[in-house]
């Protein structure tokens, strides 16, 4: 039986009781789960599930939450990009429901930008996307508002620089496509694939590096990950910078 006096209590109070000790094992037990709710709801204005929110909570002590850190700082995005890199093992067990109420919650809270961070995770793009934005500031010593911009910018027009390649598109659209985005002399833009999808994709970028096609319209390719998921499907992400006009603004 919990305390009455206890439902009523705030953060600061809790902690004080808990602290101190001097209540039964029960109660101590719900101060530390109550604790943690009214934390996630500071978070992400809303109250994962308890099992969620310990995945989450691991998530912190990760290299690639660690990498976005250094990148954009203490942001209130932080906390969506968490959830984004959560996003994508629940996307893989299958876990719509938890899906469907993160998604619920992020729009009310965050809007747009909170759901394509989220998209991002669920289709596996996220932690490229967070390699490329590291790996950027480690090359140029690029300052955090430099790199929170053109965060923003990616996910601004996510939509429009990225592409997802799948077999039934065939090799030779996926290879048209990328020329289109090439002549429309976009800054920057991405491919990503899986599985046999990655295979007809890595072929088809294949042929238009070694034919020369995207140095002759000013581009730099750059493999930026490919990992195994846990299905055994290689996930292959490339970028594409137009080495006139990347750097010289903000994406």
């Amino acid at each position: 039986m919990i305390p009455p006096e206890l439902l009523g209590m705030g953060l600061t109070e809790l902690l004080t009781v808990y602290y101190a000790g001097k209540v039964s094992k029960d109660s101590l037990e719900w101060i530390s789960n109550k604790v943690k709710e009214i934390l996630a709801q500071k978070q992400y204005g809303f109250t994962p599930e308890p099992k969620i929110a310990t995945e989450l909570q691991q998530i912190t002590k990760s290299d690639a939450y660690r990498r976005t850190k250094e990148c954009i700082g203490n942001n209130p995005l932080l906390n969506v990009i968490r959830l984004g890199l959560r996003m994508e093992k629940l996307t893989e067990e299958g876990k719509t429901e938890a899906i469907g109420n993160i998604k619920n919650n992020v729009i009310r809270k965050y809007g747009l930008e909170g759901i394509t961070i989220l998209n991002m995770g669920a289709t596996g793009a996220l932690m490229p996307i967070i390699q490329h934005l590291s790996d950027m500031k480690i090359e140029n010593d690029y300052d955090q508002i430099y790199m929170l911009n053109n965060f923003k910018k990616v996910i601004e027009n996510w939509t429009d620089i990225t592409i997802f390649h799948q077999t039934e598109h065939g090799k030779k659209a996926l290879v048209e496509k990328i020329k289109r985005y090439m002549d429309a002399q976009l800054e920057i833009f991405f491919v990503f694939s899986i599985g046999s999808a990655g295979d007809q994709a890595k072929k088809a970028i294949s042929t238009l590096s070694n034919d020369g096609t995207i140095q002759q319209k000013g581009y730099m390719l750059t493999l930026i990950s490919r990992k195994e998921d846990q299905m055994g499907r290689d996930h292959f992400s490339w970028v594409f910078k137009n080495i006139y006009t990347f750097d010289k603004v903000i994406l």
